[in-house]
């Protein structure tokens, strides 16, 4: 009872002594510092880690303090906007009066006109009026330095009815600079396509290359007809054909590199479809980027007011002046292939060369660093690796073994196991067949030692087990306790009785 009074008391002292419940809730300035520094990289990891492995990801493409965008797209060197940051012939200007920003090559020696006349073909042709519209810049759409490629805007070129023996031209003429140029038109990316009901569309292109013309100019013309010869096989034109019925389209000489191009057309006279098929087009395009609808050839210059800022096209690009050195020779001091993990290689059409990241390396060849390795295992689309194999990446490539157990070559998909399936099958027979076996053993045994056990149980195996000691006696000792009664059994070496001794 006194210890208890003690307690009591020592609680009842504790109690008055305890601050209020607000001031428990607050806690002291050391540990709110605490608390702080331990949070602290928590938050900072919240805010900035998704920042920074997104700035590990993306590799530089420019030099160091330059601009590599402008609006959505990206400007990797040799191209650049500002003074210093692309190399000569590679300007990219950035028009901000638009939302998002668009960009135009700047080389003065790039551009695109179109060059409008109006004709009358009755009583004989003769030309109305002509005039020039004002040189526009192309528009880019992209630029890739792994492919040498920039895609750009270009102009649709129609001729379209007024009446029955008027017509409207408007010619694109496009230009992609003098003799030595960074850029030419793809031959590989481009075709050259007319729509109309009755259209021969041609175009003219100035190739110049010192190595196949001996530095001399040389004309092509190329030419697709698409004719439906009368009004009522207009209903043969199909959606996405393009082999003559309302649509034709012809591709580009590999042997040609071209910088210069002007589609035309084919006067006919007496236009009686001038009302509901007034117009004919033709444009060099992006292969297999135009899907042709016979919409397309009805209304006046519908495709102009559908494709506004015009259609994509393909331009090769290369390094102009100089070629790649020999092999065991020091590169030329304005090398433009600065980057480890990078080669050389001559321009395939025109002059000069282009720089090309090794294999199982990306970015940009043409700065210091700007070829990094690929993780393959992320893009298993280009880089396969089966199922059955374990991916590894690795500097320059990467390894696909197949998975343990099994053998072959994950990216060729040829793994197998090293037990073969037939073989798995006999030995689970076997294996089978030897536990039913040894299970048929051990219920035969437990059986043999049932019997056993009740043979012993049955032939005084208990009462044995309770005697403690057997004394031996002379037989002539023994008569007296003889008798009938405790016989057990006779053999040849004498006879047993059973009895105890007191």
């Amino acid at each position: 009872y006194h210890r208890q009074s003690e307690l009591a008391r020592e609680r009842k002292t504790h109690t008055s002594m305890t601050p209020p419940l607000e001031s428990r809730s607050q806690p002291r300035p050391t540990i709110i510092l605490l608390l702080l520094l331990l949070l602290l990289p928590t938050a900072t990891h919240m805010i900035l880690g998704d920042g920074a492995v997104d700035q590990d990801e993306q590799h530089q493409i420019t030099l160091a303090s330059c601009p590599d965008k402008c609006g959505n797209i990206s400007i990797p060197y040799p191209f650049g906007m500002k003074s210093g940051c692309f190399r000569e012939g590679f300007q990219v200007t950035c028009n901000d009066s638009f939302n998002p920003h668009r960009a135009y090559l700047a080389n003065s020696g790039v551009y695109q006109y179109i060059f409008e006349e109006q004709i009358r073909v009755e009583p004989e042709w003769s030309q109305v009026w002509s005039r020039s519209l004002d040189i526009t810049a192309f528009e880019l759409i992209d630029i890739s330095v792994g492919k040498g490629e920039v895609r750009a805007y270009g102009a649709v070129s129609s001729m379209c009815s007024q009446n029955q023996t008027d017509y409207l031209l408007k010619n694109q003429n496009m230009k992609l600079g003098k003799k030595i140029s960074p850029f030419l038109l793809s031959t590989e990316g481009n075709v050259v396509i007319g729509v109309g009901w009755r259209v021969q569309t041609r175009v003219y292109s100035y190739p110049w290359s010192p190595s196949v013309h001996g530095n001399s100019w040389q004309e092509l013309i190329l030419s697709c007809l698409s004719d439906l010869m009368e009004p009522q096989f207009l209903e043969f034109a199909t959606n996405g054909s393009c082999k003559g019925r309302g649509c034709c389209e012809a591709a580009l000489p590999e042997a040609f590199p071209i910088r210069e191009l002007a589609p035309s057309f084919t006067v006919r006279k007496n236009n009686t479809l001038f009302k509901t098929n007034p117009c004919s087009y033709a444009m060099v395009v992006e292969s297999s980027w135009y899907n042709f609808s016979t919409p397309d050839m009805y209304g006046y210059e519908v495709l102009p007011k559908k494709y506004p800022r015009g259609v994509p096209f393909v331009i090769d690009f290369s390094i102009p002046n100089g070629s790649c050195p020999a092999k065991g020779q020091p590169p030329p001091l304005d090398y433009a292939c600065v980057s480890g993990n990078s080669s050389c290689a001559n321009a395939t059409s025109g002059q000069g060369y282009v720089c090309k990241c090794w294999d199982h390396y990306d970015g940009n060849p043409y700065i210091v660093n700007g070829c990094q390795d690929i993780d393959e295992c992320k893009i298993r689309d280009l880089y396969p690796c089966t199922a059955d194999g374990i991916c590894k990446n690795k500097l320059g490539g990467y390894d696909c073994p197949c998975k343990p157990g099994m053998k072959g070559d994950g990216i060729k998909g040829t793994c197998t196991d090293k037990f073969p399936a037939t073989a798995r099958v006999i030995l689970g027979g076997v294996g089978g067949v030897f536990i039913i076996a040894a299970i048929s053993f051990l219920i035969l045994l437990r059986k043999e030692k049932k019997k056993t056990r009740e043979f012993y149980e049955k032939n005084g195996g208990r009462t044995l087990e309770k005697a403690k000691f057997i004394k031996l006696f002379e037989k002539e000792k023994l008569k007296p306790i003889f008798k009938s009664s405790n016989f057990i059994g006779k053999g040849g070496f004498g006879e047993a009785q059973a009895n105890f001794e007191e």
